[in-house]
């Protein structure tokens, strides 16, 4: 909270700042609600970095079953290997959940927030990797079986 205060007053400074110099321009008002829009769009909310990060794993998580399929096709059969690719497609698509995750972390920090709705925010996307890792397994499971 107190961060948003300072770069809302901030902003303000600047637009002021830029009135002066400008000699009396008539444009401070738009100036002053451009700078403050700009700062709140660059600003890191827990949700922002959800939307993000499950856009990305949503994204990527199709491409990575499909890309198991194409690979276990070779080892039909060999259950060893079919886990291996596996768990590598589901590693491909933690790292994603796991950058997610620690931009929250880097945002608790920064924010001085206490952990709770860092814990929400990082339970959820948690959820997202889950459901789109289940994909994954489901293709193993499939080509184990058959």
């Amino acid at each position: 909270m107190r961060k948003r205060i300072l770069t809302l007053g901030l902003a303000v400074l600047m637009a002021v700042s830029f009135t002066a110099c400008s000699g009396g321009s008539e444009d401070t008002g738009d100036s002053a609600e451009k700078t403050t829009t700009e700062a709140k769009k660059e600003e890191k909310t827990y949700e922002s970095i959800y939307n993000e990060y499950s856009a990305k794993i949503k994204e990527e998580a199709p491409k990575l079953v499909e890309e198991y399929k194409e690979e276990a096709a070779e080892y039909a059969g060999n259950v060893d290997k079919l886990a291996e690719i596996s768990n590598d497609k589901i590693s491909d698509l933690a790292e994603i959940s796991t950058d997610g995750v620690g931009e929250m972390a880097d945002l608790m920090y920064e924010n001085g927030d206490d952990d709770t709705e860092y814990s929400e925010w990082a339970d959820k996307l948690q959820e997202v990797y889950s459901d789109e890792a289940e994909a994954i397994t489901d293709a193993y499971m499939d080509s184990a079986t058959n």
